[in-house]
């Protein structure tokens, strides 16, 4: 999917939102036993301004010491392509995130966490490189509706900033 497709899912994601009736009804966003789905796309800001896609599926593992606090676990995938000079370099992510969620007003879920990952860059020409790295993030995410929301994130990844939908069932 390139990153003009996935622009326009987001856009449409939320005018479907913004047009729909739904209320919003949930005590609150994240909690024991809730399951998100998301996608997002983000930039690294530094010499190579690179934009990187990726993916995380989330579920709320426990309460943690008053009910606005959940313990959330999951997985996470991510990919970035980048054209440097004759070289052309691919990046594939693939790790676990941990976070910690704190409702601080209704619709709002503010969290923060590490993220342990597999990195294999591949390259035409140069030897490909894996390895392993541990990422710290932090973020927001607002819900349209009971199932929908849209967050941003910064990270110390490839995605230092970030932004996407994320649907909750």
């Amino acid at each position: 999917m390139t990153i003009n497709k996935l622009t326009l899912f987001v856009v449409f994601a939320m005018i479907c939102s913004f047009a729909s009736k739904a209320q919003y009804t949930d005590l609150y966003t994240f909690e024991k036993g809730t399951s998100l789905l998301g996608v997002n796309v983000g930039v690294s800001l530094g010499n190579d301004n690179r934009t990187a896609i990726s993916a995380f599926y989330e579920y709320g593992l426990s309460k943690l010491f008053v009910d606005e606090c959940t313990l959330g676990g999951g997985i996470f995938g991510g990919f970035h392509k980048d054209k440097l000079g004759n070289e052309t370099e691919k990046i594939y992510i693939v790790g676990v995130r941990l976070n910690v969620h704190y409702q601080f007003v209704d619709r709002l879920d503010t969290y923060a966490g590490f993220a342990p990952n597999f990195n294999i860059k591949t390259y035409e020409i140069e030897d490909d490189e894996a390895k392993f790295e541990c990422y710290f993030h932090v973020g927001g995410r607002y819900y349209l509706t009971n199932w929908l929301g849209v967050f941003a994130e910064m990270s110390t990844g490839y995605n230092n900033f970030s932004g996407g939908v994320s649907v909750k069932f």
